[in-house]
């Protein structure tokens, strides 16, 4: 409350305040947006807008995209544990060896490429989503596709290394197959996508 009345004569200055005493139309973004002290904007926006993963998915994509995923070299950081092993493999386990160096999950991402028929040959965190944002920016069907892809493949590998490190579960055989089936899932509710899918799909 106190910082509200800080404000008070500079919110009395502003032309949507002089709008809302004349009873005219004045809406909140108005005041949200002036009181912002940057554009919350970033490159990687596109990753997430309109993409029609499940939300638990764009949770851990949102969360790689900060470099916020709890992988072990963070933990130590924060003096949480000492041990920055990987579970699968005697490397450190980071976002870059999670996704692309531990031998247990480096083919997951690949596989599902595969699938979608898109070639890339960057192998690091970073390099991938510099490509994405570059890919899902342009005209392309497949960028639909490779969205909820990112996003389902990021929540798979992260799921599985959960379940290897409080259960001792291996990473699933089968989860390059599980991704798919859920990008087709998800992309089938959406009707202009459904014949391009079907090609996947042959």
């Amino acid at each position: 409350m106190k910082e509200i009345l800080h404000v008070r004569d500079h919110v009395k200055r502003l032309d949507c305040w002089k709008s809302l005493g004349q009873r005219k139309e004045c809406k909140i973004k108005v005041f949200y947006l002036h009181f912002l002290a940057q554009p919350n904007d970033v490159d990687w926006k596109g990753l997430l807008m309109g993409n029609y993963a499940r939300p638990r998915a764009k949770m851990m994509l949102w969360l790689a995209c900060h470099d916020r995923l709890a992988t072990k070299d963070r933990l130590v950081k924060f003096g949480m544990i000492k041990d920055v092993k990987c579970e699968f493999c005697e490397e450190n386990e980071n976002l870059q060896h999670l996704f692309f160096e531990c031998k247990g999950t480096n083919g997951i991402w690949r596989g599902v490429l595969e699938w979608l028929h898109i070639e890339q040959h960057k192998d690091g965190w970073t390099q991938i989503k510099t490509w994405a944002i570059r890919l899902c920016k342009s005209k392309i069907w497949r960028r639909k596709f490779l969205q909820v892809a990112l996003a389902e493949t990021v929540y798979s590998v992260w799921h599985n290394i959960n379940c290897k490190v409080y259960r001792n579960n291996n990473v699933d055989s089968h989860i390059v197959s599980q991704i798919i089936e859920n990008i087709v899932n998800r992309v089938w509710a959406i009707p202009k996508l459904r014949e391009k899918l079907s090609f996947l799909l042959m």
